[in-house]
């Protein structure tokens, strides 16, 4: 039994990873490209950012950066465990038709945008979400006294 099989003809079917990854973004209705100027040794250029927004109320948070989704969810008490910043430029066209974005922390914000933010600020965030923190803790610790209350006749 004789097999003749070119090499082109094995790779035929062979797929571009970077082709799946493009179409799968553009298939995502959150995914967003925004361009931003960046400094370097020739002058300023635009640096290209992906990002992706998070939905309307009562969906899952999502991470900005990765697109990770989060168990949270958005218009919750738990929106203030993250850094969520709304991009009012107009730039965003994401499907979802969402401006809105959710970072883990201001710094993971700046580090993402590769922007500044005033210390004030970082600072004001620290204080609602560690409010946040004490408040889901409290709630927990309320949950655990529940369960062992014992009831007796």
């Amino acid at each position: 039994m004789e097999y003749n099989e070119s090499p082109h003809e094995a790779n035929e079917y062979v797929l571009n990873p970077n082709d799946v990854l493009q179409d799968t973004q553009r298939m995502d209705s959150g995914y967003n490209v925004i361009w931003r100027p960046v400094m370097n040794t020739r002058g300023s250029r635009l640096r290209k950012i992906e990002v992706y927004t998070s939905s309307d109320t009562g969906t899952n948070i999502r991470d900005a950066e990765t697109g990770h989704y989060y168990n949270e969810r958005v218009g919750s008490s738990d929106e203030d465990l993250y850094f969520k910043v709304v991009l009012a430029t107009g730039e965003c066209k994401s499907k979802n038709c969402s401006s809105t974005m959710f970072y883990s922390s201001p710094r993971h914000y700046m580090s993402h945008m590769r922007c500044d933010l005033d210390p004030k600020e970082i600072a004001k965030w620290e204080a609602k979400r560690d409010a946040r923190v004490a408040e889901a803790e409290k709630s927990r610790e309320a949950m655990r006294y529940k369960k062992q209350v014992i009831y007796v006749n």
